[in-house]
């Protein structure tokens, strides 16, 4: 037998580049934004450990993201499509994200009469924040996971747990602050 062996870059980025097109960004998404990251770090001065991290966490903060794209597509139809919707979007603006979620059930029930549309996107609403914290919850979980798998060190395994927290204790989703 041939000993196959691959680099853990080379197979982050194979993981990029699944996650990148799961999630609905260009398949070179998670490239761009390590390329970046690693640019701003050098500039920066960091240190050594601060780079690795931003490099880590650049390639694999979406490493989660498709591990519910059942419960997602179940509630909101396209998943990819409310993905794109939520980039950019301020977690811990709950209007903005009612607004996205509303927009995704008038994509989900476009098919339904404009009354029964609504009572549909009515009863959606609610569920809505119940099903969406323990998905964003488990997207974490699985990256930290996955970071684990591959020996990342504890901090890294950390911080892809809290893509989507705010300093400010009103992100998702366990509402972290500092």
């Amino acid at each position: 037998m041939t000993d196959v062996s691959i680099r853990r870059a080379d197979f982050m980025m194979v993981l990029a580049y699944a996650s990148d097109l799961a999630t609905g960004h260009s398949r070179d998404f998670a490239l761009k934004s390590c390329v970046l990251a690693m640019r701003i770090a050098e500039l920066a001065g960091v240190s050594e450990q601060v780079r690795r991290n931003a490099y880590h966490q650049s390639m694999l903060r979406y490493v989660g993201c498709n591990a519910d794209t059942d419960l997602l597509s179940g509630l909101f139809g396209d998943e990819i499509a409310l993905r794109q919707d939520l980039v950019g979007l301020d977690m811990g603006n709950r209007a903005e994200l009612g607004r996205v979620f509303v927009q995704a059930f008038k994509r989900f029930y476009y098919d339904l009469e404009p009354d029964a549309q609504a009572k549909a996107i009515e009863a959606a609403m609610s569920q809505a924040l119940a099903v969406a914290r323990p998905v964003l919850t488990a997207h974490c979980e699985v990256a930290q996971r996955i970071g684990e798998r591959l020996g990342l060190s504890d901090e890294i395994r950390r911080n892809l747990g809290q893509i989507y927290e705010r300093w400010d204790g009103k992100g998702l989703p366990r509402g972290l602050s500092g």
